[in-house]
């Protein structure tokens, strides 16, 4: 042990740490494997928020074009969507790496 450890002092990055497994149950290490397919993840919702952004830049720039502001509006609206959608997805299917053994 560390003389800071004997002497029962601790760092607040230690004291948050332990905060935050007290709360969620523990903190566990991921494994190479589950580190890689949480890469995968982020690197395949980047692609697909690439995707939408070059899909709806067309749209977005033909409902500027019309100035209606209730097309303009909803094509943003939708564009937001599948964003949001798409990183909730993301953060499913991280979570559910990390819950693997």
């Amino acid at each position: 042990m560390t003389d800071q450890q004997n002497s029962g002092l601790k760092s607040s990055f230690d004291l948050a740490m332990e905060r935050m497994a007290a709360k969620t149950g523990g903190i566990t290490r991921l494994s190479d494997a589950q580190k890689a397919a949480i890469a995968d993840i982020s690197r395949k919702t980047q692609a697909k928020i690439a995707e939408f952004e070059i899909m709806y830049r067309d749209r977005i720039a033909a409902a500027r074009k019309s100035e209606d502001p209730e097309k303009l509006k909803a094509v943003e609206a939708e564009y937001q969507r599948e964003i949001e959608r798409a990183r909730s997805r993301e953060e499913a299917d991280k979570e559910r790496i990390r819950q693997t053994p």
